[in-house]
């Protein structure tokens, strides 16, 4: 059946993964003639519930601080707010704090309201990733991290981050039970996916990554790590924050070279640039709910093949396709949403995709990079657009591998930020439309040498000034001179014809001139 298992770690990564969720669920259908477009059984597990009663749960693990779950419950198998009985037999007085109130969203879906009506979902009231879930998790998928108390600040303290990965197992065998549970039920495991946050999840992610290859070495992965905010490309080793974070995005990144098979390093929204790719949009960069939702359009369509009933794609294929010399893991997402029904399909068309995880310098439009292979799903093309499609790209070197599948369903828990049409001869209708309409991409390219030259010189410079930041780290010299040379490695490893990054800012690319 080529199963998925899915892995998200982080409160952003649950954002995005709760509207990739919310998506699947988008596409169960309920007529006798209705014929699902993806294999749900690749993605949702069949069980029962405590009465008895089937239902389909996600393959999935949620790690997350326990304050981060918000009012989620175990829906099907019982409420996850009941505290057992005490066994002190004296007096007892018992304080509870209350409980976190469901969100607008959660209560108009109990009550059947939220099902006709995507323009309805303001989002206003949305604090946590539960508050718009649509869909029951096994208790096992839920993967609860004790709180942080106030003073603790671990953004970026990679040592920490793996150390609890190491107590959550040591506490809960989660290889040995829950893995193994999702996995042996699996008749051909496909993969893992796996989306986490960088700043708090990274060292934990690598650990995780590092003793499941000890159990499955030869599974595929597909790996999604979300940058921190760090301005890598422009932060110094005085500015210790940052420094600490964009470090901790280098060891991360470092490590999925190794422990993974594909690698889309996603860059986190305050980087973003607003201007024309986002047209379309009324969007607020600050807002995880918003950005969570746009990333998890791109996500959810690049890796729709896998799912799709139409073609026999999988990792390895999809791997096979990006990775032609086999040194190149680091992939990039990239995107047109919402895609106007009135696009059409020129080198203007193609400028307005966005690079979800270039540097802040590649962004402006006059990127000279080398491109080694695409890949392209589309989502809700008519036929004459799909015909135009490929006549504009059909002409690049390398041609994209193209797949073109039906529209996105943009379930009801979306955020209501669709911006008014700019074409006032757009209709009501073709506005909508547009709403389900998508174009994302996954690359290979020497953009990639950029983005490990940018953390190769920050981790230069800390190694060159003695920077305090190692320490506080809790980092060796020596481990982050590895790290830049490693970095400059991979520099050299991505450089195209263009020359790439090197160590000077000149053509060469990982000359070590320390």
């Amino acid at each position: 059946m080529k199963e998925i298992l899915y892995v998200q770690a982080g409160s952003f990564a649950n954002f995005i993964g709760t509207h990739f969720w919310n998506t699947q669920e988008s596409y169960f259908t309920y007529g006798e003639d209705e014929e699902p477009a993806v294999y749900h059984d690749r993605s949702f597990r069949e069980g029962l519930t405590s009465e008895g009663e089937p239902t389909y749960c996600p393959r999935l693990l949620v790690f997350d601080r326990k304050s981060n779950f918000g009012a989620l419950s175990k829906g099907l198998y019982g409420d996850d707010n009941v505290s057992e009985a005490p066994q002190w037999s004296r007096g007892v007085i018992e304080y509870r704090q209350d409980p976190i109130p469901k969100s607008v969203y959660q209560n108009r879906l109990a009550e059947g309201e939220a099902e006709d009506d995507e323009d309805k979902q303001s989002g206003g009231d949305i604090r946590f990733w539960s508050d718009y879930n649509r869909v029951y998790l096994h208790p096992r998928s839920l993967q609860k991290l004790p709180d942080l108390a106030e003073w603790e600040e671990t953004d970026g303290d990679w040592n920490t981050s793996r150390e609890s990965f190491k107590k959550h197992e040591a506490e809960h065998e989660i290889l040995d039970n829950d893995v193994r549970l999702f996995v042996e039920e699996c008749d051909q495991l496909q993969g893992i996916q796996l989306m986490s946050d960088t700043a708090t999840f990274g060292g934990f992610t690598d650990a995780f990554l590092t003793a499941l290859r000890d159990e499955l070495p030869k599974i595929p992965s597909l790996a999604f790590p979300l940058l921190s905010s760090a301005s890598y490309s422009l932060a110094s080793a005085d500015e210790q924050a940052e420094a600490m974070k964009a470090i901790n995005d280098a060891l991360c990144l470092c490590g999925l070279e190794s422990l993974s098979t594909i690698n889309v390093p996603v860059q986190h929204p305050s980087t973003w640039r607003k201007d024309g790719w986002l047209d379309g949009l009324d969007i607020d960069l600050r807002v995880p709910y918003q950005t969570s939702a746009l990333l998890s359009t791109h996500i959810e369509s690049a890796t729709l093949p896998f799912r799709l009933k139409t073609g026999e794609y999988d990792f390895s294929s999809f791997n096979d396709l990006l990775n032609l010399s086999g040194t190149t893991r680091t992939t990039h997402l990239s995107g047109i949403y919402p895609l106007p029904v009135s696009a059409s399909w020129t080198p203007e068309t193609e400028r307005r995709i966005y690079d979800l995880s270039a540097v802040v310098e590649a962004r402006d439009g006059s990127s000279t990079a080398t491109t080694y292979s695409r890949v392209h799903v589309s989502r809700g093309l008519r036929p004459t657009e799909i015909t135009k499609h490929d006549e504009l790209f059909s002409a690049k070197r390398p041609a994209p591998w193209s797949i073109h599948a039906p529209a996105y369903p943009t379930p009801t828990s979306f955020p209501a930020f669709f911006a008014p049409p700019r074409n006032p001869t757009l209709t009501a209708t073709e506005d909508k439309q547009a709403r389900h309409r998508a174009l994302s991409t996954l690359t290979t390219s020497s953009a990639t040498s950029k983005l490990f030259a940018s953390y190769a010189r920050l981790a230069q410079e800390c190694v060159d000034r003695r920077a305090e930041v190692v320490l506080r780290m809790g980092l060796e010299f020596d481990e982050v001179r590895e790290l830049k040379d490693e970095l400059w490695a991979l520099c050299d490893q991505y450089a195209g014809d263009d020359g790439g990054e090197g160590e000077d800012g000149g053509e060469e690319v990982g000359e070590d001139e320390e």
